[in-house]
This record gives C-alpha cells, structure tokens and sequence, in this order.
C-alpha cells in the first residue's frame, strides 16, 4: 500500500545527493504544499513592528527619528533584490535569507553556513516575547490592570506553538485573519489624519527638530542616529521574512520574485507613512509618553476612549502576527542548519503534518535566558539579537557576490553592474551599524548578542566530527 502524504511528509528528511544541492551542502526536504499568498501577511507582519522602538527612538531624536525609520526601510527593500535573486535561483534552501552565507566564501564555508543560520535564528526568536509582552501590555492597558504581563504573553505564546503544530496551512490561514484584522487600526490611524485633517499638525513633522539634551554636533546626532538604525533594523528590515517559506511554496521560481517585491513595497510604505501619521497627530512628546503603546495616544484623539480599546485589541492581533511570523521563520531556519550538518539530525525532524519541530526546544531555552538576563527591558532583548540579524545582512551580500557566477548556479539573464555595487554597499553599511551602533547599547547587550550567535561554531564543529552522518556537499562545495 502507498503511504498517504502525511506519513511521507512525516518521514525523517534525507540529505539530497550531491547532484541535487548545487553549490550547498542540503536542499530541503520540506513539502511543498502552500500557495505564494501564504507568504505575504509574514512579511506584512515585519512591517507592523514599529511599535517596539519607535516611543524610545521618538524621546531621543524626536521627529528626526522618521528619517531613520525611512532610511532603514529603503536599506531593506533594495536587500530584498539581493535575496530575490538567490532565493528565485536556489528555492531550495528552507529559510531564505539566511540560507546562502554558505557561499560568503568563494569555496563554500561550513563556519559562515552555520554562523548565519543560527545567527537569524537568534534574532528571530527574542521577537516572539517581546512581541507578546507588547500584546499583552495593550491588553493591561485598556482591560485588565490587574493582569499579570508575562504570565499573559506566555500562555499566548503556547497557544502560537501550538498553533504551529497543526501544520503550515493552519498556520499561514490564521496569519492571513491576523493580517486583515491587523490592518484595520493602521487604515485607522493612516486615514486619520485626511478625515480630519484638524488633528493633523504638519508643524510636528517639519522643521527638524531634536529634542533637549540631544547632541549639537554632527558627528554626535550621526552617532545617535546609527544606534537607533541599529534598533530599527529587527523591523525595517522585516520584508524578508517572505523568502523563508521558498522551500514550502508551490511554483516558487516563479513567484519569489513577487513575493518580494510586495513585501519590499510593503515595508517601505509602511515604515514612510505609519511615523508621518503618528508624529503629524501626536508628536514627538506624545510618543514617548506611552512608548510601548505608540498607536493609542493617536488612536485615541482620532476616535475618542471606546476607539481606543478597540484599536488595542486589533493591535494585540497584529502583535501575535509578529509573533507567529518569528515562529514560521525560526523553525524552517533551524530546520535547515541541521540538514546542512550543523546541529544533531534530531533538529531537522519533520512531523506528520509536515512542519519542522526541532527548533522548539531551542527556541524555549534562548527565550528562558534572554528573560532571565534582561526581564521585561523589550529594548535590551532586542538589541542583543540584532546583533545576529545584522551578521546575517553582512553575509548576504557578499554570498551574492559569490553566486552571481557560479558555475553550479542555475544561470540568469544578466547581472547589472549596479548590483555589484549594492552589494558591497550593503555590506559595508551593515558592518557600520553592527560595529557602531552596537557599542552604543553597551557591553552587556553586545556580549549577550555575541556569545548566542558564535556559539553555534564549537556546536557544528562537534555535531560535523561526531555525527554518524553528515549530509552530502556538492561537487563543487569544499569546506574553509
């Protein structure tokens, strides 16, 4: 009797033969069973995060802070170009961005494969309880004083992982319901301010202004705002988190690129008109005086206290979409470091219904020690994992400029010249915000982001020497 599809799918993956994997130690064994629209609402759920840091950003730099939400924004949709061509050419590889550091080095590095991998994974998986300590602290906020905040976020985020069992296909439905409802407080908010254009005050947006206490120099508002660049990238970058389903997509050569650029033009309006709005109704002050709850101070001006607590529940559910996203990303990511080698075979399990669980336990012990370090300091948690986000972003690039040519790669029409030079710009503004925006969020922060995302070399290097079988490396493939 032919197995059914749910016991194929449930079978522990194989490494695929060298002649299959390219340029890459593994492909994917993950079944492909989901339509392209699955992925959009994940990286619409990058675009919503705003909310994290945008009250802090807004009490150190005032309405200068929306330049660097643009900026970084942009940054991200011109990264998008870069893992939409690589993600197109080797759909492969589950987890998308991270995926192609393998090839930061001309030969293949086992060292970079892993490091990124493992690094995105980091710095994915604080935003689950940031995310839902966010949620829940909207929901403290206009229902339930007496809630206790973390006890809240933990027990959504057990109904999430739960949630993610079920399958790709449950979870891609409840995300495209989060998302429809997640974009009612934002058309809320954005419309705001044309339906009555009162409470709009284009005098909180132009001229600039820094706030008292700001450096006067130029060398110190440079500093100041690289160090919140440095925080807005966990989210501006956000429109990536598309490709991480490119293994699980159906047709996926031919939908990538649209995928992409979707979620690109998404992020990037979003990170333009959500500040304008914001900053023209309330202001900079405004902003900083509930920082973790940013939307209400608006959303209550433009629709009095009952619509406040209205757009407090639909935040809470663009907040959990955040969440969810993470959860999807993290778990193909890891999914694939160990196909490729790099944890025990144990980590790229599949279950019955086709979804990676390995990343469960690892996911469960990095959220115990992040809030054991830093308790509920959001911002603190977030910059320790941007640390491994922007590892990522330094290696994407120059895995690209390994890839555009090499002979094992699926060819493509042309290479512009100018996508060379994005290239190595990216990769040169990525390690500027690493280096110098990390420093300013202190030792302590970087020592933490540091230390979860290096960790993973002793781990593939003891998982590569004492594992009974390692999966096969293409011809082409040579370990540094």
């Amino acid at each position: 009797m032919r197995a059914s599809p749910s016991r194929r799918a449930a079978t522990s993956p194989t490494p695929a033969p060298a002649t299959d994997v390219g340029p890459f130690p593994s492909s994917s064994q993950l079944p492909r069973t989901v339509s392209w629209k699955a992925a959009v609402p994940i990286a619409f759920g990058g675009a919503l995060s705003v909310t994290v840091s945008f009250g802090a950003m807004a009490g150190e730099l005032g309405n200068v802070s929306m330049w660097v939400w643009i900026v970084t924004a942009a940054v991200g949709a011109l990264q998008c170009l870069l893992v939409s061509d690589l993600a197109t050419r080797f759909p492969g590889r589950a987890g998308g961005t991270a995926q192609f550091a393998f090839r930061a080095w001309p030969r293949g590095s086992a060292t970079l494969g892993a490091l990124s991998s493992w690094s995105y994974w980091f710095a994915w998986i604080p935003a689950v309880p940031v995310m839902l300590i966010l949620a829940a602290s909207y929901l403290k906020a206009t229902f339930w004083p007496g809630i206790n905040t973390l006890a809240l976020a933990i027990a959504m985020a057990l109904l999430l992982y739960a949630l993610n069992l079920a399958g790709l296909r449950r979870s891609t439905q409840a995300n495209i319901v989060l998302a429809i409802v997640a974009t009612v407080p934002l058309i809320m908010v954005l419309a705001g301010p044309v339906a009555r254009p009162s409470h709009f005050h284009a005098s909180n947006i132009f001229p600039l202004d820094l706030p008292q206490g700001a450096p006067n120099d130029a060398l110190g508002v440079a500093a100041l705002m690289v160090k919140w660049a440095f925080i807005a990238a966990c989210s501006s970058y956000g429109a990536e988190l598309a490709s991480t389903l490119c293994a699980e997509i159906r047709d996926s050569k031919r939908h990538l690129p649209k995928i992409m650029a979707i979620s690109a033009l998404t992020c990037l309006a979003a990170y333009t008109l959500i500040p304008l709005a914001l900053l023209g109704i309330v202001g900079a002050e405004g902003l900083t005086k509930e920082p973790t709850t940013v939307f209400l101070p608006a959303a209550e001006i433009l629709l009095g206290s009952a619509g406040k607590n209205i757009v407090a529940v639909l935040l809470t559910a663009c907040l959990i979409l955040i969440a969810q996203s993470a959860i999807i990303s993290s778990s193909r990511t890891v999914y694939q470091i160990a196909q490729d080698g790099y944890l025990p075979r144990p980590f790229a399990h599949i279950s019955r219904r086709g979804v990676p669980t390995g990343s469960l336990a690892c996911d469960a012990v990095v959220i115990a020690v992040l809030l054991s370090i830093f308790g509920t300091s959001v911002l603190d948690e977030v910059a320790s994992s941007v640390v491994g986000y922007l590892i990522v972003f330094i290696l994407l690039p120059l895995a690209y400029l390994g890839l555009r040519d090499h002979k094992a790669a699926p060819p493509r029409a042309h290479h512009p010249k100018a996508m060379t030079a994005l290239a190595v710009a990216l990769a040169l503004f990525n390690t500027v915000l690493l280096i110098w925006g990390g420093i300013q969020w202190g030792p302590k922060v970087m020592a933490v982001g540091l230390a979860f995302s290096l960790a993973i070399i002793p781990i593939a290097a003891l998982t590569r020497r004492f594992a009974p079988a390692a999966p096969a490396i293409g011809k082409a493939d040579a370990d540094s």
